[in-house]
């Protein structure tokens, strides 16, 4: 996979990783009414039933992690983490404060990730992260809906 291609991929994955806590925070934007119909939540929803399995999640977390594993070691280091912006403005445009709050957010979750504080975070830990996200959305009720998975990002 060419770099470029893997680059793609990683940018729009990683979009899927934060946009959920940026819409929640940000609000819907100028002009809108509501949050867009096509959301991360819709991307990860592949069963399309408005809420989100533990299976859905494990498969885009998957995703995520393969797309920012730069160098397909099984770990990520904070370099490659941080690599893949996320958000809104995550082309350079957009609020930088914001953007810069979202990174610094972002630097926080990869440490409570390296739970053996090695300073990398394996797949086992990415693994984990995201079964905490989803069981802090409520996900041992049998699922997640839209509103506790933005909520829990």
């Amino acid at each position: 996979m060419s770099h470029d291609t893997r680059r793609t991929i990683a940018t729009a994955l990683g979009l899927l990783l934060l946009a959920g806590s940026a819409v929640a925070q940000q609000g819907s934007g100028a002009g809108r009414k509501g949050p867009p119909e096509n959301t991360p939540f819709e991307s990860i929803d592949t069963d399309s039933n408005g809420k989100l399995s533990q299976a859905e999640v494990d498969a885009w977390a998957e995703g995520v992690f393969g797309a920012m594993d730069s160098n397909s070691d099984a770990k990520l280091t904070l370099e490659e983490y941080m690599a893949v912006r996320m958000g809104p403005g995550a082309s350079g445009t957009g609020n930088a404060k914001r953007q810069a709050q979202m990174q610094a957010a972002k630097a926080d979750r990869f440490k409570v990730m390296d739970t053996d504080h090695d300073g990398m975070v394996s797949h086992d830990e990415f693994m984990a992260g995201a079964h905490a996200r989803f069981a802090a959305a409520g996900g041992q009720k049998g699922g997640v809906s839209r509103k506790n998975w933005m909520k829990s990002q």
